[in-house]
């Protein structure tokens, strides 16, 4: 595997994770609903989370960078 990026969407219901090539192909994506009102501490955690199971299933993924996009 190429050098990936990790690349986030966090929204209001549903937080979206991906591992992308350089070449802009999409490797792997992940979702789970966004605990938004559990608190900051708790989305972060679910951040952390899908990263960690993207970067589990791709043991080989050498991380270049990371994005993020959020609303407001």
């Amino acid at each position: 595997m190429s050098t990936i990026a990790l690349a986030f969407d966090l929204g209001g219901t549903e937080l979206r994770g991906a591992l992308v090539e350089r070449s802009g192909e999409v490797v792997k994506r992940v979702s789970a609903p966004t605990l938004a009102g559990a608190g900051s501490e708790a989305v972060i955690g679910q951040i952390i989370a899908l990263a960690d199971r993207l970067l589990k299933e791709h043991p080989q993924a050498k991380v270049s960078g990371i994005g993020m996009c959020a609303p407001g």
